[in-house]
């Protein structure tokens, strides 16, 4: 994965397998040191907006579908 800004990789051609796996990694690594939060978003073409997200952290949000738009909204 290519590190384009500090915290922030991409990988465009990352295969369903690979990306559960680092999610998987990421998430065990978040319960063992829960601070900040992880966004994982990857083209999905059957998914709302053609895009697959994944989110863990704080501050809590909800992914929220309106008109075949991802909007989020913020839990309070």
């Amino acid at each position: 994965m290519l590190e384009v800004t500090p915290t922030v990789y991409i990988s465009p051609r990352m295969n369903p397998g690979v990306r559960a796996r680092v999610w998987e990694t990421v998430s065990d690594w978040y319960s063992a040191e829960p601070k900040g939060s992880l966004v994982m978003v990857w083209r999905d073409l059957n998914q709302t907006g053609g895009v697959g997200i994944e989110t863990l952290g704080e501050p809590p949000r909800e992914l929220v579908e309106v008109d075949g738009l991802w909007l989020v909204k913020r839990m309070l």
